[in-house]
Formats: structure tokens, C-alpha cells, sequence
């Protein structure tokens, strides 16, 4: 028993102790260009864990206090084989959003929000997460059926804080690195649009990657929270999946 717990924990600290993944030259230069990035400073906080305890489910979360209105925040993991794990869209004159999600993590990494204005000025903040990693490649599965028949399946609700809703959708956000229960990789599969209107109007809107964890989680601030909401999901497959929630009072 002791012998098995040391294992586990030196190969932890080796994991922990291993370098920090900084690409942040090829994330410059394959989506931004060589544009100008500033340092957010207070306009942009991040909340994560110095260590994670599960690599395929980190939780994330960011406030958005800024001085100029942001139209969308890109969020990057430096050390995952897909580096663009989301984008998050925004209703015109946003300069405070709350959200919070749950990332996968391949090995030790720098996580950066980099917050995008209408005009096109760049803000980012990093933190670094550690993790014993291997979070982008999870275990097979034996029912696909049932899998299947559950992805898509959705629920929102009135979060502890007022001005907050809750999402969760069914789905496993395979990664294509995956092995399966026979040795080979899962063809990758994953929600890469999510879209919570109003009235016709998003309210936010989610370019999803793989490198978000599996069943996504997302809690985020509104300020119609008690209204009628329609939210829409696609994943890679083509498949699309609406559901229209009536929020009321809580």
C-alpha cells in the first residue's frame, strides 16, 4: 500500500516540478499577427488553481472590469496539442462579464485570457497552472450508444449569485487523443458553438475547442438573467442541438 501511494506521489512531483509550457511566440504570431499586446493589469483577473488536482477538469474563471469596451476574449493553454481552447463573444458595450469554466490540461502551462476591443486593441493576463498532465487524453468508452443518445441534453439555472446563470451541456469533448477501450484513438468530437439569446439577441456566444473539459460547464453574468433564454449548440459533427429555457423568478 505505501509502496503504491509513493509511486503515485513521486511521479506527481515529477510532473509538478517539470517545466511550464510557454508558447506564447507561436500563439502571437499564428492568431495575433505580431499586433501589439498590453498587459490588463486590474481591467482583467484570473482565478485557477496553482495545481491542479485533475488534469481533464481545472477550474477557470475570469473577471472582466475594463476601462474601454471588449467585444471578445480569446482563451489560450500553452501546453495542450490544440492551444485555442475558446473565444468568448460579447453583447456590444461590455466592460465587466464574469465567467467561469473547466479547462483540460496536457502538462504544465501558461493560461492566457487576451481580451480583443471593437477596434481591435489587445489586452492578455497569464497565470500559470501546474498538474501530474495526460488531462487532453482520457480513457475510452464502452456505450457509445448511450453516449450518444445523451450528448446534447441541457440545463440552465439561476446561479447562488443573482446575476448569474449556470450552464451545463451533455457531452464527452473528445479531443482526438483519446484511446479507446481497443487501443486505437476516438475520432475527435466536440461542441464548438454554444449561443445563449434573448430575444434574438446573444448574450454571449462560445467558440468551443476541445480543450474544454468534458460535460462543458459555463457560469456567467447577465443582466437579463430572469428572462427567456434559447440556447444553441453544434458540435463538429454537424449536429445541432436548441433548447429554450423560461427562467422566471427564482
Amino acid at each position: 500500500m505505501c509502496i503504491g501511494l509513493c509511486v503515485f506521489f513521486w511521479h506527481a512531483g515529477l510532473a509538478l516540478a517539470a517545466p511550464v509550457i510557454d508558447n506564447w511566440k507561436v500563439i502571437q504570431e499564428t492568431f495575433f499577427k505580431q499586433r501589439e499586446v498590453t498587459e490588463a493589469g486590474e481591467q482583467l483577473e484570473i482565478s485557477a488553481p496553482e495545481q491542479a488536482e485533475n488534469a481533464a477538469l481545472v477550474p477557470l474563471s475570469f473577471m472582466l472590469n475594463a476601462k474601454q469596451e471588449v467585444s471578445k476574449i480569446y482563451l489560450f493553454t500553452d501546453a495542450n496539442p490544440i492551444l485555442h481552447t475558446a473565444t468568448f463573444y460579447f453583447p456590444p458595450q461590455t466592460v465587466k462579464f464574469y465567467l467561469a469554466t473547466r479547462i483540460r490540461l496536457e502538462n504544465n502551462s501558461q493560461v492566457r485570457l487576451i481580451a480583443e476591443s471593437p477596434k481591435g486593441s489587445l489586452m492578455m493576463k497569464s497565470v500559470v497552472i501546474k498538474t501530474p498532465g495526460g488531462g487532453c487524453g482520457g480513457g475510452g468508452y464502452s456505450d457509445e450508444a448511450s453516449l450518444r443518445a445523451s450528448a446534447g441534453q441541457m440545463k440552465l439555472k439561476g446561479a447562488e449569485d443573482a446575476d448569474r446563470l449556470a450552464f451545463n451541456i451533455k457531452h464527452p469533448m473528445r479531443t482526438g487523443f483519446e484511446r479507446t477501450l481497443q487501443g486505437y484513438y476516438a475520432k475527435a468530437w466536440y461542441i464548438n458553438v454554444l449561443d445563449f439569446r434573448v430575444e434574438n439577441s446573444s448574450q454571449l456566444k462560445v467558440d468551443v475547442g476541445p480543450g474544454i473539459s468534458a460535460d462543458p460547464y459555463f457560469q456567467f453574468s447577465s443582466k437579463k438573467v430572469q428572462s427567456a433564454w434559447q440556447v444553441e449548440a453544434k458540435d463538429n459533427e454537424g449536429k445541432q442541438f436548441l433548447q429554450s429555457f423560461e427562467m422566471g423568478t427564482f
